[in-house]
């Protein structure tokens, strides 16, 4: 966290094994499918809120309180790079100028 100048923090390890999963699995789809490996690039990506998961934990004098997990849904979009074509060198256009201008 000091290299970030922020004094508490964390690094979401666990999340960030759920995205490399994600990302492993797109690549063997994607090469089962025939598509080009190493030319995938991520395309979109997005987290959105599932609805809560209820389960629930046992208190002191028979009481019983909500145990809620909040997950989500996580879609990510791969596509294949495109080859970057270079364009050809296109002429230069003479504009045409009028006989007031010239005059």
């Amino acid at each position: 966290a000091k290299a970030f100048k922020h004094t508490q923090g964390r690094w979401p390890k666990k999340s960030a094994t759920f995205l490399l999963d994600l990302l492993k699995n797109a690549e063997s789809n994607a090469d089962v499918k025939g598509l080009d490996v190493d030319s995938l690039v991520i395309d979109h990506i997005q987290v959105n809120r599932a609805p809560y998961m209820r389960r629930r934990t046992y208190r002191a004098h028979g009481r019983i309180n909500p145990f809620m997990s909040t997950p989500c849904h996580v879609e990510m979009i791969l596509s294949e790079k495109e080859q970057v074509v270079p364009r050809a060198e296109e002429e230069v256009e003479v504009k045409k100028v009028s006989k007031k201008k010239l005059a």
